[in-house]
């Protein structure tokens, strides 16, 4: 592989509804796009779905744009690359900054599927030829809303599992009205780090609903405080921002901060370095699952061939376009069935509708 060319896209997808979590309110999806132009010919495509503002991590589209164009896509043209290994080490003295470097990493990936003819899974060692998913439910603007919000999903969707956002004053008496309705449907949380340790109380009565996992209660970048709340409350904690490394991950196994791991490839600079944290922790025998971000049909597909491999236990939070975004880039639309994802169903998906990647792009940007 040698790359000639890149180019990057910052695109805005509509979404059906508003996405509201504990850390703020989505109205539009903007997205960054790379591709990167091989001298056979091959264009790989990657995406990195992060925010337009830094509230989920410190980064943010218009300074991945920057980093892309000025430090990451000149580091990788006209290099020799053989494998994987070769790209990191091109691309690894850059410090953090993991969803621009998953945005190029899936790029290469992508060129890589095809130089090899295999699907992503079979780069990555996935094993499953059907994976479940299931839809994560935002918040109302209170709790009424929130709680007619949940329902209404829950009946039109009829997922198998549902993972519900919670935030202080919209938490207990929500669960409380959905348990009432769906006493027997398996229930995450998801608190996107809105509390702290003087609020063990809350957690401690969401014991009460059998949950099946409490995810990120506390700060967005820390171990220790969860290590002391698991030791406190007997739903299973499940880390999602603070295992942002592989190093992060074993240190929070190490101190027993979580009982499951949610990987965002993004969060952890790429699908490659997800590959290593799935492994490392099923030999911790910790289970693990596939956080989504609201991607495009684009990044659902690669966030679909990572969750085959064999310690992502979970239903995935792949978010399909026909829960969220109202149009999508892809020619055609990845399908459930039931709360499952027929694998071969989809290698055949990578193609984007270049008509829509143009009505939808705000800005583009050639390197060469």
């Amino acid at each position: 592989m040698e790359i000639k060319k890149g180019e990057i896209y910052k695109i805005r997808l509509p979404l059906i509804s508003p996405f509201r979590t504990g850390f703020g309110t989505l109205f539009d999806r903007e997205i960054i796009l790379v591709k990167l132009f091989d001298k056979r010919g091959l264009i790989g495509i990657g995406e990195s779905a992060n925010l337009a503002i830094p509230f989920y991590e410190q980064e943010f589209n218009d300074s991945m744009i920057t980093l892309l164009k000025n430090y990451l896509i000149p580091l990788v043209i006209n290099k020799k690359i053989t494998n994987i290994k070769d790209f990191e080490k091109l691309i690894n003295n850059i410090r953090g900054n993991n969803f621009a470097k998953t945005a190029i990493e899936s790029a290469f990936w992508h060129i890589q599927s095809q130089l090899t003819g295999k699907p992503l899974r079979k780069l990555w060692g996935g094993v499953r030829k059907k994976i479940p998913v299931a839809i994560s439910i935002g918040l109302g603007k209170n709790l009424q809303e929130s709680i007619k919000k949940v329902k209404n999903a829950i009946e039109t969707h009829k997922p198998k599992r549902a993972k519900i956002k919670i935030k202080p004053g919209i938490d207990i008496e929500l669960i409380k009205a959905i348990r009432l309705d769906y006493p027997k449907l398996p229930i995450m949380v998801d608190a996107n780090a809105s509390y702290n340790l003087k609020d063990i109380k809350v957690m401690q009565k969401l014991d009460q609903f059998n949950l099946v996992m409490i995810e990120q209660p506390l700060a967005y970048n820390d171990l220790f405080d969860h290590s002391l709340l698991q030791k406190q409350i007997k739903t299973p904690i499940c880390l999602d921002e603070s295992i942002a490394s592989y190093h992060l991950a074993e240190q929070a196994i190490k101190i027993k901060a979580c009982q499951i791991i949610n990987i965002k490839p993004q969060r952890v600079g790429g699908y490659w370095q997800a590959k290593l944290i799935a492994n490392l922790a099923q030999r911790n025998k910790i289970p693990v699952w596939c956080g989504g971000m609201i991607e495009s049909g684009w990044g659902q597909l690669f966030n679909c061939h990572i969750a085959t491999l064999p310690n992502f236990k979970y239903e995935n939070d792949i978010c399909l376009t026909k829960w969220y975004l109202a149009d999508d880039i892809l020619e055609k639309p990845i399908e459930e069935n039931n709360g499952w994802i027929d694998m071969p169903q989809i290698d055949n998906l990578f193609k984007i509708d270049e008509k829509k990647l143009k009505r939808y792009t705000k800005e583009k940007i050639v390197i060469s």
